[in-house]
């Protein structure tokens, strides 16, 4: 997919990265932790496959794994919290590839 570089003010929100390129979803899967990316882009649908199509295949499996755990560890840990938190630290490394921090 050919997308060009978003006018970084354009990324506000998680909900934003459906705009910047596959590149920067690459970047963030390398620096933003396995359980982190399951939790932030869990329920994000095409968001998610995204991610999971611009990444290695091995990484991508580690992902799927995680977003499994993260399932099933929902039921002791309140999802909400854990998303906000993940989604945090997904746009902080976001901001830095966009050269925003």
């Amino acid at each position: 997919m050919s997308q060009s570089v978003p006018n970084p003010r354009d990324i506000r929100t998680f909900e934003d990265l459906a705009k910047v390129p596959d590149d920067i979803l690459k970047q963030v899967a390398t620096r933003v932790h396995v359980i982190d990316l399951a939790y932030a882009f869990r329920d994000s649908g095409e968001l998610e496959e995204r991610l999971l199509g611009a990444i290695r295949p091995e990484l991508a499996e580690q992902i799927r794994a995680s977003l499994r755990a993260v399932e099933w560890q929902s039921e002791r840990i309140p999802p909400d919290e854990q998303q906000r938190d993940a989604r945090s630290r997904v746009m902080e490394v976001v901001k830095l590839e966009l050269g925003l921090s």
